[in-house]
């Protein structure tokens, strides 16, 4: 998974609670908070109706792809264009027809090596990807033609001379402007996605400017804009910002005077959301603006930033969208899942809107002016219903329900929209599922 953070496994369904619907508005001295609290009670979809009934029906399943014989855990899929998906597992990427489900090409890892990362998305019809002997010795940096279904290039990465007793050097991908962004132990790396010249190296921040070295923690592209996060010892975490094609350093802002460190990732470049597994979420603005807590660090609410990768929130300008789990905020066994809406500026939340006990939910993203989530409730681990909510008030509007095998990986992007189809990467056993959802 990109930042090589665990995270946690989907819990089995507990008996439903039914809850009633609570329309709270909340005016603070800071301005107005809209909560919506409870919902679902059908157990068959996010409509009370549910399928068959009043509700908005269900999807029309078109195609699914063969069961791949892949081993290990590594897996994922890529929306390449309007017409065309991928699907990545160790022993390589494998392109489908979006309309009609047509395998249409394949491209094999290279002997002796597996594919043990990948970009999180494609860019300009290429992805990256990671390669070595195994996932513990990922160590190679590679780039996937995606529409002439063949491997661009790859370069191995050294360890730094420090670093004794690693194995594994390559850490996160991106793709974007025509680069593929590597990060590895120490240093983040610019190379030109279809030559596969390196352009740039960046540690840095000019040594000069704090004592000591400073080591790349997780970096991320998105446009123009390519972010890290440093550790530099004695002066704390950094986040550094850089044009994506040239390198240039636009600015670096500290994050934390903590000289110890745990794990920090990037969830979004614009706006620079920066999570650190300890304290949660944080917005940087720039290199003399205060960071701003969001969240638990915000608003003493139950936050857990270990919850959270890249493509797992969602953001209409400075407005950031979660989906929440309360799990572990009472000795209950049971937990509620929710979406929060929260202006990056100040921290707050906007507006949240709670499902039913122990349903399920998982960020799709922005898509035609609204947040889209997948939906499973209680009592079903197959059954999910697409559910969209309004990004200025949270008022939802409820989507069609599908049915789709159960999947404990949790990683995000694993349900997609495409048009009016529903794109959907699983295990191995269900790679591909594709729906027209019908709107």
């Amino acid at each position: 998974m990109p930042g090589g953070y665990w995270m946690p496994p989907k819990r089995s369904k507990a008996p439903l609670v039914v809850t009633i619907l609570v329309l709270v508005v909340v005016l603070a001295a800071t301005g107005v908070t809209l909560a919506v609290t409870g919902v679902f009670s059908s157990g068959k979809s996010a409509s009370s109706g549910g399928t068959g009934g009043s509700g908005p029906g269900e999807a029309k399943k078109l195609w699914s792809a063969a069961a791949i014989n892949a081993k290990g855990d590594m897996h994922g899929g890529w929306v390449v264009d309007d017409h065309t998906v991928a699907y990545v597992v160790e022993t390589g990427v494998t392109g489908y027809d979006l309309t009609t489900g047509k395998q249409l090409w394949q491209v094999p890892a290279p002997p002796g090596q597996v594919i043990c990362e990948m970009s999180p998305k494609a860019d300009g019809g290429i992805g990256a990807v990671g390669l070595g002997a195994d996932r513990g010795h990922c160590d190679t940096a590679a780039a996937v033609d995606l529409a002439a279904a063949k491997l661009l290039w790859s370069e191995k990465l050294t360890l730094p001379e420090n670093f004794h007793g690693w194995d594994r050097v390559l850490d996160t991908l991106s793709v974007a402007e025509g680069m593929v962004i590597v990060q590895d132990v120490e240093n983040t790396f610019g190379y030109g996605a279809r030559d596969g010249q390196r352009k740039w190296t960046a540690p840095p921040v000019p040594m000069e400017e704090f004592d000591g070295a400073c080591t790349s923690m997780s970096a991320l592209a998105e446009g123009a804009v390519t972010a890290q996060v440093l550790d530099c010892s004695l002066d704390g975490v950094k986040v550094g910002t850089y044009d994506t094609v040239s390198g240039a350093v636009k600015w670096v802002a500290p994050a934390s005077t903590d000289r110890a460190p745990g794990s920090w990732w990037l969830l979004s470049v614009n706006p620079l959301i920066a999570a650190d597994a300890r304290t949660g979420m944080y917005y940087l603005s720039g290199p003399n603006a205060v960071r701003v807590p969001i969240g638990a660090a915000a608003s003493n609410s139950h936050f857990s930033s270990t919850d959270f990768d890249y493509g797992s929130v969602a953001f209409d300008g400075t407005t950031m969208f979660t989906v929440d789990s309360d799990e572990g905020a009472t000795p209950s066994m049971h937990r509620t899942m929710s979406v929060n809406s929260w202006d990056v500026t100040t921290g707050q939340s906007r507006w949240k809107h709670a499902f039913d006990l122990d349903g399920d939910a998982e960020m799709i993203g922005m898509s035609q002016g609204r947040v889209w989530v997948d939906y499973t409730p209680p009592h079903s681990d197959s059954k999910h219903q697409l559910v969209s909510f309004s990004p200025a008030d949270g008022a939802m509007t409820e989507g069609p329900t599908f049915e789709a095998p159960e999947d404990y990986s949790t990683q995000p992007l694993t349900t997609q929209l495409v048009g009016n189809k529903i794109v959907r990467f699983g295990q191995p056993d269900a790679p591909v599922i594709v729906w027209d959802r019908g709107q």
